[in-house]
């Protein structure tokens, strides 16, 4: 064949397939560019941070004249008490509280504030320091009293190394469902004739679901012994850290099976779950806590299912906490993988009543 004819042929592959290419080569390299906005300064802005009183002395004005004096560089939001705060510390609502005296009124009297991080969450931990000299600062100009900040790591306390577990497994898993889990359903466009024949695509689609998800366990256990042998003081085999993963896995990759169902088991397809892994990557906040973000984004984000997964999986390998603690959040995620199971049985009712 002459080059004018390979290339003719290259072109009219690409009419047949426009749609993945303009996936590919436009919109693809259009959201990782976007992606770069997702994350802002070195110091957090714009983080949710609680504003508790010290003790039933202080006053509404005492409150509210901090609030204000946070508002600088925080979204400060006024809670009743230290243990409420604290819960929401846990769940991630806020990433910081802020314990006020009272007293701020009184010149040259020296007052403490307290300024609880977790010591889990290592990106906003290490920066906490510098936001505690920052507070000090603009509270100090504000206030007619001394200002001094105390900072208090709450939970247990880990490295980087320590953090980016919890990252790495979601990874895995989130790959693992939107590449390997479609591609291997796509092989099957070749057989489908004799599938159904002899069984049906609702039988082929739930035993490759149900196979797949079984399979999971496999890097979770490879985890757990990885992080053993390292001396890691992690568990990724705590009862919380398998449900959650498992329902992400199920969700995703029952989406990512609908998707190349609804597509004919085309390249389309594929690239389609390309473009949703990328999104999922994006948006799900599983680097960086959503505090890094600007309101608009953190919206965004906590609107994201795998949001709340990536902080129950971080919650039960680094904070150790129970499963009942988030006992709503599972229920949650538990919905939304029985939704993508719905969303995959339809697709494969309206295939097969269109072939």
């Amino acid at each position: 064949m002459s080059l004018r004819s390979l290339l003719r042929k290259e072109a009219y592959w690409s009419r047949r397939n426009a749609l993945g290419l303009l996936l590919v080569l436009c919109l693809l390299p259009g959201l990782f560019a976007g992606s770069s906005l997702l994350f802002q300064d070195v110091i957090p802005r714009d983080t949710p941070v609680a504003v508790v009183p010290q003790d039933e002395t202080v006053t509404e004005e005492e409150l509210l004249s901090v609030q204000f004096g946070l508002a600088f560089f925080a979204d400060p939001v006024a809670v009743d008490s230290r243990e409420t705060a604290l819960g929401q510390l846990e769940r991630e609502a806020v990433y910081a509280v802020v314990e006020v005296p009272h007293g701020l009124d009184q010149a040259g009297r020296d007052v403490t504030f307290r300024l609880y991080v977790d010591g889990s969450m290592v990106p906003f931990k290490e920066p906490s320091q510098t936001i505690a000299v920052i507070m000090a600062d603009q509270l100090d100009a504000r206030l007619d009293a001394d200002v001094d900040v105390e900072r208090v790591i709450v939970g247990n306390s880990h490295d980087l190394s320590g953090y980016l577990v919890p990252i790495a497994l979601l990874g895995v898993v989130v790959l693992f469902a939107l590449t390997y889990v479609p591609y291997n359903l796509s092989r099957e466009r070749r057989v489908l004739d004799r599938v159904r024949l002899e069984s049906s695509l609702e039988a082929l689609v739930g035993a490759k679901l149900l196979f797949f998800t079984a399979l999971v366990l496999v890097p979770i256990g490879v985890f757990h012994a990885a992080i053993s042998l390292l001396g890691y003081d992690i568990s990724a085999v705590a009862p919380g850290t398998v449900l959650a993963v498992l329902l992400t896995f199920v969700t995703l990759a029952a989406l990512g099976m609908a998707i190349m169902v609804l597509t004919r088991f085309g390249s389309l397809g594929r690239f389609l779950n390309v473009l949703v892994l990328v999104v999922v990557v994006a948006f799900s906040g599983l680097a960086y806590p959503v505090g890094y973000f600007s309101a608009l984004r953190r919206t965004i984000v906590r609107a994201m299912p795998t949001h709340y997964a990536t902080i129950l999986v971080r919650s039960s390998m680094l904070r150790e906490l129970p499963m009942g603690a988030f006992a709503d959040w599972f229920a949650g995620l538990g919905l939304v993988a029985l939704g993508a199971l719905v969303i995959l049985k339809l697709s494969v009712v309206y295939h097969r009543r269109s072939t």
